[in-house]
């Protein structure tokens, strides 16, 4: 995928600048422009969208975000960890998420999940899900199953 000169300074930004420290791309060494089309080939394989996944996401971390700990329909265990502060979005679209982790269990299968409220707002804006290596990467197949996310039609 060509990657015009747009998603080239924010990939610079993300390997060099002031948002390196947040390793949104990790260990990956592919440009960004092809780190965000094999995600939405992988996506497109699972029958999903950038939505459902995001939707899902934020489903969970709703209702965890009342009491900081919930048990959802008998299957998963959901906890939310709040940090003060507030973390910008690499793609420059003024918006800054809290810096809040959500994580959820799966009480049947085991799987776990961890994501931040960034990663929601860029999976579901920039179907970005961060590079390999990322402390926050989104694996899409991984969270479709631990989510139990069905396909869409």
């Amino acid at each position: 995928m060509k990657q015009g000169p747009d998603l080239r300074r924010i990939e610079d930004n993300m390997r060099t600048g002031t948002l390196a420290a947040h390793q949104f791309l990790g260990t990956d060494r592919r440009a960004l422009a092809d780190i965000i089309l094999q995600d939405q080939l992988l996506l497109e394989q699972l029958g999903l969208t950038n939505q459902a996944l995001a939707e899902r996401m934020r489903f969970f971390t709703d209702q965890a975000a009342e009491k900081g700990f919930k048990v959802v329909d008998k299957r998963f265990q959901v906890e939310r960890e709040e940090h003060k502060g507030t973390i910008p979005c690499p793609f420059a679209d003024n918006f800054n998420a809290a810096k809040s982790i959500t994580k959820v269990l799966n009480l049947q299968t085991g799987g776990e999940v961890i994501w931040s409220d960034l990663n929601i707002h860029l999976i579901e804006e920039h179907g970005f899900y961060e590079g390999y290596g990322s402390p926050f990467r989104v694996d899409p197949t991984a969270y479709a199953d631990v989510l139990e996310i069905k396909k869409d039609k």
